[in-house]
């Protein structure tokens, strides 16, 4: 049996004006999702990312570093 590996990614997940949410992944350009649901976003997300992960994999390309920091940002104007 072949074990899993598990990945922690960080992903930015944004309600959409038009109903439904966008998720992506900073960590792979290009990596992003859109959903009916906030779930199936996040179900989306996951699948999308494991596309990538499995081509980086067989490319033998080393996968990229989560260096994604989130914060907040007090600004008075």
């Amino acid at each position: 049996m072949i074990e899993k590996k598990e990945y922690r990614f960080t992903i930015i997940i944004e309600p959409c004006e038009e109903g439904g949410y966008f998720a992506m992944c900073p960590a792979f350009p290009g990596c992003h999702v859109e959903g009916e649901t906030y779930e199936e976003t996040i179900n989306e997300m996951k699948k999308a990312i494991e596309a990538f992960i499995a081509d980086y994999l067989e490319e033998n390309e080393p996968l990229p570093e989560d260096e994604v920091t989130i914060t907040s940002l007090k600004v008075a104007v």
